[in-house]
């Protein structure tokens, strides 16, 4: 997918995480972190370049359990250097139930230390 330049406003905030993640493309697997998470958006700093419009299957490892979520299928959307944003295209239902819980616990401990 190639950038459009248009602004385009979200109608979702991005919670500010710190998580391992793995995600892997044709030929690479690059290791990073994710620094802020919402149920259809990540934002990785990485070990492996990406460019706009790549699809990648990512494990997010989320510290409320070992086991980490498996997103089958995200897109990049923009990239920064090592730095880039991905849009979530398929998730399964689990991984969807985890990490809205976990964004909703994050949200909840946020607005209960403000």
């Amino acid at each position: 997918m190639a950038p459009t330049g248009k602004f385009v406003i979200r109608t979702y905030h991005r919670i500010p995480v710190r998580c391992e993640i793995y995600y892997m493309g044709g030929d690479f697997l690059g290791k990073g972190t994710v620094v802020n998470l919402c149920r259809n958006g990540l934002r990785v700093l990485g070990d492996y370049q990406v460019v706009p419009g790549m699809a990648l299957t990512v494990r997010l490892s989320l510290p409320d359990k070992d086991e980490p979520v498996e997103i089958q299928r995200v897109m990049v959307r923009w990239v920064r250097g090592l730095l880039f944003g991905a849009k979530v295209v398929t998730m399964s239902p689990d991984g969807e139930d985890r990490v809205g819980t976990f964004l909703s616990a994050r949200l909840r401990a946020y607005c209960a230390s403000s």
